[in-house]
């Protein structure tokens, strides 16, 4: 492991530079891993990437779909302790405000409108990879 001088060394070992763009991030579950995204502010017309994905394989199989209140995160057990240090990390560098509940509902609408846009795309993927097979 590299020396690092930054207040954030496992955010930056993990290839994070751009502090100061850092906008949010987010945590859920896929499969037997957990998958943290961060997000940045970029201008318009900037060439960098808005976001970057980082996925942990997990150790304990029964937890919740989809993490978005991140205050309880030092009871989500089963997780990289990699993966906490970094969202102790990005909670200092982003200083979220208190989440405000979000009603079941709503949050299965949105997983299932996510899911749906995912699914569309592997299939139209798929059909141009056939297309060019004939």
């Amino acid at each position: 492991m590299k020396q690092t001088s930054s207040n954030y060394p496992v955010l930056e070992e993990m290839g994070v530079q751009s502090f100061d763009q850092v906008s949010h991030f987010k945590v859920r579950h896929e499969r037997n891993a957990d998958v943290l995204k961060i997000y940045y502010r970029r201008p318009k017309g900037s060439l960098l990437s808005r976001s970057k994905k980082f996925t942990f394989v997990r150790t304990d199989k029964n937890v919740m779909a989809q993490y978005k209140d991140i205050s309880g995160w030092e009871k989500y057990k089963g997780s990289c302790p990699r993966l906490q240090k970094a969202i102790d990390e990005l909670t200092q560098l982003t200083q979220p405000e208190p989440a405000t509940p979000v009603d079941q509902k709503t949050q299965f609408l949105n997983d299932l409108d996510h899911l749906e846009k995912v699914v569309l795309a592997k299939i139209d993927e798929m059909r141009r990879q056939v297309k060019d097979l004939r």
